[in-house]
């Protein structure tokens, strides 16, 4: 009986795991607007319900023989089990295996001497707090580590600075070539300076000013910084306007680059380190758009007039960016990724990516060069008088173009040749990836801090007193012989559904938000009304999906209770009393000492106490090392005003989904009976799937057919960028049910989890998009 029972379990695991394949095919056909999706969701849960049987038949098994009622359900199941190869072998197997094998797993039954129950430790010495202290250190290390990256091990300065009105009109009347570059509003541009060590003002070096793209901040532009200043550049990168710390929310100025650039060459006092006959920029995305325009409106009428000597435009070939090149007066490369998402936009005979660059490289200082073909990675003209073109075109997609280190080691490259920077390090050596591992250990080893610190104050009786409280409705797990085909299908079905939904009303959602927030998707309206353009769609996108989690959640419970009652009647049976233990644990109760709403209040002072002691951790990494916790594009970055006062505009209505994802882990998933692991896994993974689903579509279309599934939705509206944001949501909606229930495990409340999560994951997200608020 042991054997079958190991074999039938082992055809239930490879039912839920062709569910999941079979899901995955009806994805791709949905993708490639193939109809034959439907078969195989159907497929699927077909697939799904048999693992249900499977596993229910084996729960009953009392010998090695099976009831006939039980031999029906069980053929049945060896029938459908056809869609899963492996499931049918097993089943086959277990279902003409007579001999009772119970003698080979025989278990050691002999007496064990009661172990005397371990004295809890003092606070001091117990596993959370040592947890605590190694958090914070490795948060500590990893951040210095880092800094040594960023600095070159030492051999490079970086500090930030603020561009102000003023500064921008104190030289020169900030004039260059005949054209006034003065900030028009009293507004700032963050900005941060590296300085290698080899700069002075005996020995001037070659200057790179790097800006992002839309949506993204200077941090995420610190590789290519690192890697240009070790070469002995000095680089300034800064915040383009209504992103990361700059307080200006308008494009002006080419995004606020043309100020900066202004400012620093006319400056006679502070930049004397800077070679002034030696200026490059390189940008991505719209960044790459607004380095053309710099380079375009600070020419003069040639290469030895123009202030910028040499220009990498990486990720941009919008037509209006185009008309500019023959206005170059530099040296100039252009970089467009193999798999850029965006490129279904430029398919006519005037944008095609094969006329732009036949553009690029044919429109030179005013003249036409005739060249009929293009060659990528080949040097075109003549770099002493600034003619110098060259195209590349990296295997990467357009949202980690800035990551790939052969786009990097391109960039490196071109200005290391045109700005004669004679490092003598090739562009394939690069370091930069140290950082980026250390802040990425920082931001885990900074969760594992904000979880630790909680259960550390869990142990003070001020906080321990609510947990204690809440010990009466605590989510008891059902008892497996209490969970029948019902409560499994629709339990099961409840997660599938949800994750349907999840994925596809985020872009329907994303267009909508478009036309309900009108004024917070324009750059040239400021507003206080939910200023964040792209989180809009997060915005209603969790509203939305929260709600219809809430209703599932309670409607289910009454469906289930309703069929159970006249499934009973059916049977002519008396109905046992309905669990309804799952809504019990959402409830915050009164303590012997406190009331509901003091404790209430203690849930709530220990979510933002969470909150405040993650974010002081990242100010403090910040001031001591210039470090903030990230990986790529999720990242934890120092507050500042305007994103401070944007967010707690759009916590409220965006917890709606944080509660409900930790009601449905800790009142439903939690109360399966399952081990805690895959209380974990299935509760990260039905709350990311739905997410995961929308890049498996987008990204089939996409290498099958050359186009995005999500390119543009409803009335034409461009919507590809909304997918991008994908990327880093399906990282934070994995982790978040994960937080919820360790959280939830360590207060017995579903609320503060929900809520510190919520606080700092939005953080997280508006500070590294963009807000149209105004704050001067």
């Amino acid at each position: 009986m042991y054997m079958k029972k190991k074999l039938m379990k082992a055809a239930g695991v490879c039912s839920y795991v062709f569910t999941g394949l079979w899901m995955i095919a009806a994805g791709c056909c949905y993708a490639l607007s193939n109809k034959l999706y439907w078969l195989f969701a159907i497929f699927a849960l077909i697939t799904l319900v048999n693992g249900f049987v499977i596993t229910d038949i084996r729960s009953k098994i009392k010998s090695v023989k099976l009831e006939k009622k039980e031999q029906s359900r069980y053929l049945l199941c060896l029938v459908l089990s056809i869609l899963c190869p492996p499931a049918f072998v097993l089943n086959c197997i277990a279902c003409f295996r007579t001999q009772d094998d119970e003698l080979v797993v025989i278990r050691q039954n002999a007496a064990v001497k009661d172990k005397k129950e371990k004295q809890e430790k003092p606070l001091l010495r117990s596993a959370r707090f040592i947890t605590l202290c190694v958090a914070l250190l490795t948060v500590f290390v990893s951040s210095f580590a880092a800094h040594i990256f960023e600095t070159s091990h030492f051999t490079v300065r970086v500090s930030d600075f603020t561009l102000t009105q003023e500064m921008t009109q104190q030289y020169n009347g900030g004039e260059i070539n005949g054209k006034k570059f003065i900030m028009p509003n009293d507004t700032t541009y963050a900005v941060t300076m590296y300085v290698p060590e080899t700069a002075s003002e005996e020995n001037p070096v070659p200057v790179v000013f790097v800006l992002p793209g839309f949506t993204r901040t200077k941090a995420t532009m610190a590789q290519y910084c690192i890697e240009l200043s070790r070469r002995g550049a000095v680089v300034f990168c800064s915040d383009p306007g209504g992103q990361g710390s700059t307080t200006e929310t308008s494009t002006t100025g080419a995004n606020g680059i043309e100020y900066l650039v202004q400012y620093v060459y006319n400056n006679t006092d502070d930049f004397k380190f800077c070679d002034k006959t030696r200026f490059g920029a390189v940008g991505h995305s719209a960044g790459g758009g607004n380095v053309c325009t710099l380079a375009a409106d600070m020419a003069g009428y040639s290469f030895k007039e123009s202030v910028i000597k040499a220009v990498y435009i990486s990720g941009y070939i919008k037509v209006s960016s185009a008309n500019k090149y023959t206005d170059l007066r530099c040296n100039a490369a252009l970089s467009y990724a193999y798999y850029d998402e965006g490129a279904f936009r430029y398919q006519t005979d005037s944008s095609a990516f094969e006329v732009v660059t036949r553009r690029f490289i044919n429109e030179v200082n005013g003249k036409d060069n005739g060249y009929d073909t293009v060659a990528f990675d080949y040097g075109y003209g003549d770099m002493s008088e600034g003619t110098y073109r060259i195209i590349h075109r990296e295997e990467i997609n357009h949202c980690f173009e800035m990551y790939d280190p052969i786009s990097i080691a391109n960039t490196v490259d071109f200005f290391n040749e045109t700005l004669n920077m004679q490092s003598g390090i090739p562009g394939n050596s690069q370091i930069w990836f140290g950082k980026e591992f250390f802040n990425g250990l920082a931001l885990a080893a900074a969760f594992t801090f904000m979880i630790a610190f909680c259960a550390v104050l869990m142990k003070l009786p001020f906080f321990a007193e609510m947990k204690e409280s809440q010990k009466a409705v605590s989510a008891v797990p059902v008892l497996k012989e209490h969970q029948t085909i019902s409560h499994k299908v629709i339990f099961w079905f409840c997660i599938i559904l949800t994750a349907v939904i999840a994925c596809l009303d985020y872009i329907p959602l994303a267009n909508l938000s478009i036309q309900i927030f009108p004024t917070g998707n324009s750059a040239s309206v400021f507003t206080f009304v939910f200023p964040a353009r792209m989180i809009n769609a997060i915005l209603l996108w969790a509203v939305i999906n929260g709600t219809i989690g809430l209703i599932i959640f309670f409607g289910t419970t009454l469906i289930e209770y309703a069929y159970e009652k006249a499934a009973s009647k059916a049977r002519g049976e008396a109905m046992e009393p309905f669990d309804w233990g799952k809504f019990k644990a959402i409830k915050i109760c009164r303590g012997e000492n406190s009331s509901a709403l003091v404790n209430t209040l203690k849930a709530v002072l220990l979510a933002l106490m969470m909150f405040a002691a993650f974010y002081l951790l990242v100010q403090i990494c910040f001031r001591l090392f210039h470090q903030d916790f990230r990986f790529m594009l999720i990242s934890a970055s120092p507050l500042n005003a305007r994103m401070f006062v944007t967010a707690w505009e759009y916590i409220p209505l965006i917890f709606i989904f944080y509660i409900s994802n930790s009601i449905r882990v800790n009142c439903s998933i939690g109360r399966e009976g399952w081990s805690e692991w895959k209380t974990l896994l299935v509760g990260a993974l039905a709350n990311s799937i739905g997410l995961a689903f929308i890049l498996l579509i987008n990204y089939v279309c996409y290498f099958s057919q050359g186009s995005p599934f999500y390119g543009y939705w409803g009335n034409g509206t461009e919507v590809w960028l909304y997918v991008n944001m994908v990327f880093a949501l399906v990282v934070m909606m994995f982790l978040l049910p994960i937080f919820n229930r360790l959280f939830y495990k360590l207060t017995g409340n579903v609320w503060t989890g929900a809520m510190a999560c919520c606080m700092i994951f939005i953080m997280m997200t508006i500070s590294a998009s963009v807000s149209y608020i105004p704050m001067y």
